[in-house]
């Protein structure tokens, strides 16, 4: 299982916010999943590691780690390979999605203060 790639961006949101939804009740906010309708997806969170990640039937596990950032919170997002065939394949063949990576999380990122204000505490 390795690595395949991380990116990082800047959320305008305080990381005092975000810090209360890494937890496994809350993860689903900030992740943007349905919990009562997850598709497969396993949703987890390590709050002593200030990270949420998730995973269904794919070939990927997505990682999302949060710390303080004098702009809000700075959001590290990693992809990596849990299918269990080589690196190199995976990345040959979800090139596409690799390429996406920085551009996702950006986006992950510009609508992460409206999920986390949004969202009773």
């Amino acid at each position: 299982m390795g690595v395949l790639g991380t990116v990082t961006a800047v959320a305008d949101v305080s990381f005092a916010r975000v810090a209360p939804f890494l937890t496994a009740e809350r993860a689903a906010v900030v992740l943007g999943v349905d919990r009562a309708n997850p598709a497969g997806v396993v949703v987890e969170a390590d709050p002593g590691n200030c990270s949420v990640g998730m995973h269904g039937q794919y070939w990927y596990r997505g990682d999302y780690s949060f710390a303080e950032h004098p702009d809000g919170t700075l959001i590290t997002y990693r992809i990596t390979n849990i299918s269990g065939q080589p690196d190199a394949l995976i990345r040959l063949w979800q090139r596409k999605v690799l390429r996406r990576q920085q551009r996702d999380v950006e986006a992950f990122a510009a609508v992460l203060p409206e999920r986390i204000n949004s969202s009773a505490e």
